[in-house]
């Protein structure tokens, strides 16, 4: 049975590379509530994201590969009706769990939408969209994953010490990886009159612009783990991100080489390994969190 291209265009398995930030709040927070966690990842990864790809996909038009697909079907009105059902759902959905949610749930929607409307565009403006997709992918997902996820209620956990350096490192880590899922696409934006970090960077500024942030979020967590007394979770943190760091170097070494090297393919790579290496290190913080006597 042949899937409708507007499923397709929905990009779920594309939230995939979203799964970082979610598992850091989680793995973070002072408890952990599993049915809120549930609820939350069905709202974020099942609704909100798909939704925000969808709708991108429908005013892009695009015609060139795009994050998670190489070659995109031409979108249609069934991806416009699709992706607002979501949004619908995602805001009702939110407000059953909390109305507080709900606000920022809906914050997340409208800029999304902002994002890519033609009206509005944000995506013309390399460092308004690079803004808003660093601030609300990371930090505000961060925190509205890190405030419901837990068994306590969300007030109390404002003041909690350990909220504030993760939550920025989030968005460090998404203004990390964000112009990297631009390089390959140049051409495609300067088509469209969409002048992003990326393209204003050069391919060779983004790979520098990205180590930068990388390192920043190396700094960060190194100063956070050592003196919350968690050492022992930096050097595991080190070794997992050494995969996605080593992949990084040697893509760099290849583009500065032969600049047609900064392709979807080795975009899609970058991506895999950052995200299941990640994803694998914040889920044995939360095995060592709930089964072990370590400080966490």
């Amino acid at each position: 049975m042949k899937i409708p291209s507007f499923i397709i265009l929905l990009r779920i398995p594309f939230s995939f590379y979203l799964l970082p930030v979610f598992l850091f709040a989680v793995s973070f927070a002072p408890s952990i509530n599993i049915e809120q966690t549930t609820h939350l990842f069905i709202l974020l990864h099942l609704l909100v994201y798909p939704a925000s790809n969808g709708f991108n996909s429908y005013n892009d038009e695009d015609t060139t590969s795009i994050g998670g697909l190489e070659n995109p079907p031409p979108p249609n009105l069934w991806l416009l009706l699709a992706s607002m059902a979501l949004n619908i759902a995602a805001i009702a959905y939110s407000y059953w769990i909390s109305p507080v949610l709900c606000l920022l749930i809906s914050a997340y929607i409208l800029v999304s939408i902002a994002y890519s409307w033609k009206p509005i565009r944000l995506k013309k403006y390399p460092l308004i969209s690079f803004s808003t997709v660093v601030i609300f992918q990371g930090f505000v997902s961060y925190t509205l994953t890190y405030l419901f996820c837990q068994k306590a209620g969300y007030l109390e956990t404002l003041i909690q010490p350990n909220f504030l350096v993760p939550a920025i490192v989030s968005s460090l880590m998404v203004a990390g990886a964000y112009p990297m899922t631009q390089i390959y696409q140049h051409k495609a934006d300067a088509k469209s009159g969409d002048l992003t970090l990326s393209r204003l960077l050069g391919i060779k500024g983004t790979f520098a612009f990205s180590g930068v942030m990388n390192l920043l979020v190396f700094l960060l967590m190194a100063y956070f783990l050592t003196t919350h007394n968690q050492s022992h979770l930096f050097y595991l943190f080190i070794i997992f991100i050494s995969p996605p760091i080593s992949f990084f170097l040697w893509w760099f070494l290849k583009v500065k080489q032969n600049t047609k090297e900064a392709n979807f393919r080795y975009t899609m790579m970058l991506n895999k390994i950052s995200s299941i290496s990640l994803i694998c290190y914040y889920l044995l913080v939360i095995l060592l969190k709930y089964n072990s006597e370590l400080p966490i």
